[in-house]
């Protein structure tokens, strides 16, 4: 059970970080540099960050699934 709320919870911070991420990059190329590098920033470095804590947390999830089902054969 828990593995399963660690795996959806790290799918769903992927999505957000991902899409923060790509949204923060695409924006000085699509408003012509009305948007600088420096102001993208401020949504490329949390959107990374949460990208790799949800990536983490969603293999934890993969990771306790996987020993819950051995454990269960083996036992």
């Amino acid at each position: 059970m828990i593995g399963k709320i660690l795996l959806i919870l790290g799918v769903l911070g992927v999505l957000l970080g991902g899409a923060v991420l790509l949204v923060s990059l695409l924006l000085p190329p699509l408003t012509n540099g009305r948007t600088s590098w420096e102001e993208a920033m401020l949504g490329i470095i949390p959107g990374a960050i949460v990208l790799i804590i949800s990536f983490l947390i969603a293999a934890a999830g993969v990771v306790v699934i996987i020993m819950g089902r051995k454990n269960r054969q083996a036992g």
